[in-house]
């Protein structure tokens, strides 16, 4: 075999034994991949909620000043979807659409709002997470909210986790 010929098949299995190495993981893989991402990212986000999840501060800026009491929760229902993209970079793409919700109410004194247990409004807040598997990992590229407003780009636990403001 002639030098030439062997330098040829050698650059031949090089570009097919590459391209099995860089692929994309199967559908199949990628399914199990992004469920269980998506699921380690919202259970660490709702165990932030067992601590600490109300609230009880004055709002001084009115007259006469009111105390309100907040109780947050994330819902532990959830939806996701995943499709095959045509993109050599990001060859799948996820979406997860999951709820917030802080329930509130305000009183007259600190202490009213203190005996209160069940705050009777509610205000949901409604995240769309847009992801991308990317080097062998799934990134957050979207963030979604169901009204308008501002919204920062971070990774699912960040953005759900229990935090004031």
């Amino acid at each position: 075999m002639s030098m030439r010929k062997v330098l040829l098949l050698t650059l031949v299995l090089v570009l097919v034994f590459s391209n099995l190495a860089f692929a994309a993981p199967s559908e199949a893989e990628a399914v199990d991949s992004f469920k269980e991402y998506v699921r380690a990212e919202v259970n660490k986000a709702l165990a932030t909620y067992e601590a600490k999840n109300q609230q009880i501060f004055e709002l001084n800026k009115r007259k006469p000043p009111v105390w309100k009491r907040i109780h947050y929760t994330l819902s532990p229902d959830y939806t996701i979807d995943l499709r095959k993209n045509d993109s050599l970079i990001n060859p799948y793409i996820g979406k997860l659409e999951i709820a917030k919700i802080s329930y509130h109410e305000e009183f007259a004194t600190q202490e009213e709002a203190e005996k209160c247990t069940s705050p009777k409004n509610k205000d949901t807040d409604r995240y769309i997470f847009i992801l991308a598997y990317q080097d062998e990992k799934w990134v957050v590229t979207n963030v979604v909210l169901e009204y308008s407003g501002e919204v920062k780009l971070m990774g699912i636990y960040d953005k759900l986790k229990n935090k004031y403001w």
